[in-house]
């Protein structure tokens, strides 16, 4: 069986690096991003914020024995401004897709590199004005606005295109 090589912050100068999943109402999804987040070392913790249905009651759970037993972070918040709290995050990137003036995912400067969180719509629950305040609008610039791939995708290609620019790879 082949393995894939887990991506490395080793010339990286950043901190902290998290996956924010925003509402997710699948838990196979939810596990799927918990799996993407606890599978590449550049990801600190996988974060969860206003779990809704059967995610809030069975996937949280899931996660929780996943993360116990790779030795990782999880954590969850009922809403974004008690992540902002706890977490202290210096930059939060919104992946959005109906968005046409949004920048990709590359063209962002960061003042720091330090506590960032890519926070993915892991649900049917839009993004509310007052979340957005708290970031950025970013775009990933190959995805089709009308059919945008799920969350986990949207995650991955991010988290992919982070690292690359922190190594100061063209995206």
């Amino acid at each position: 069986m082949k393995t894939i090589p887990r991506l490395r912050w080793s010339t990286i100068s950043i901190q902290q690096l998290y996956l924010i999943a925003y509402a997710p109402s699948s838990p196979h999804r939810l596990y799927d991003l918990a799996k993407l987040a606890f599978s590449m070392s550049i990801v600190s913790a996988f974060i969860v914020v206003k779990p809704v249905g059967v995610a809030a009651q069975t996937g949280v759970p899931e996660v929780f024995k996943l993360a116990y037993r790779l030795d990782r972070r999880f954590l969850v918040f009922p809403r974004l401004q008690d992540l902002k709290e706890m977490v202290k995050m210096n930059d939060a990137l919104f992946i959005v897709h109906n968005v046409d003036d949004a920048p990709d995912i590359c063209e962002i400067n960061f003042k720091d590199r330090e506590n960032i969180g890519v926070v993915v719509q892991a649900g049917e629950t839009p993004f509310t004005k007052e979340d957005l305040v708290m970031g950025r609008i970013v775009k990933i610039s190959e995805m089709d606005v009308y059919r945008a791939p799920n969350a986990v995708a949207d995650a991955a290609i991010a988290l992919v295109k982070l690292h690359r620019l922190f190594k100061n790879i063209p995206c």
